[in-house]
């Protein structure tokens, strides 16, 4: 077995695309279960809208088998991680903690970072704050379903 690589989803290829967007689509119905709202943008992406996103997208890869993905978006202030996704498989395994220091390695010295999360999303919240992020709002998202918004200022 070969070491894992995080490296650039190709979006403009099929056999890239096609396998990120069913990691997406079992990854995110567990967290459909978990907030109890199955309306979560993700379940409802299609390859054309991932593709034309305007996010980054880097896979977690084990002997080229796509096991983990983030995506993001890089302003001149702020880095926004839009997506984090782990094979249901994989759970609590790693892979979600070195998505996230890839992505922070990449962003701009001194930018805030910045996620969202459902709130009764208990692994996802842990996660971010292991990482060093701090809650900074809460967002209602339907009755009953709140997002918690989290920010962390990268590294200088």
């Amino acid at each position: 077995m070969k070491l894992p690589v995080i490296r650039p989803v190709d979006m403009d290829n099929l056999q890239e695309l096609l396998p990120l967007l069913e990691l997406q689509q079992q990854a995110y119905r567990i967290e459909a279960e978990l907030v109890g709202f199955e309306e979560i943008p993700p379940l409802l992406d299609s390859p054309q809208e991932l593709r034309e996103s305007g996010e980054s997208f880097f896979g977690y890869y084990e002997d080229e088998k796509l096991l983990g993905a983030i995506s993001c978006k890089q302003s001149a202030r702020e880095l926004t991680i839009c997506r984090m996704m782990v094979h249901p498989d994989r759970f609590r395994q790693g892979i979600a903690g070195a998505l996230l220091r890839h992505v922070e390695a990449i962003a701009i010295p001194g930018c805030a970072i910045a996620v969202a999360t459902g709130t009764t999303n208990t692994p996802a919240v842990a996660l971010y704050e292991k990482h060093g992020f701090m809650a900074s709002r809460m967002q209602l998202i339907a009755p009953g379903i709140t997002m918690t918004h989290f920010i962390k200022l990268a590294e200088p």
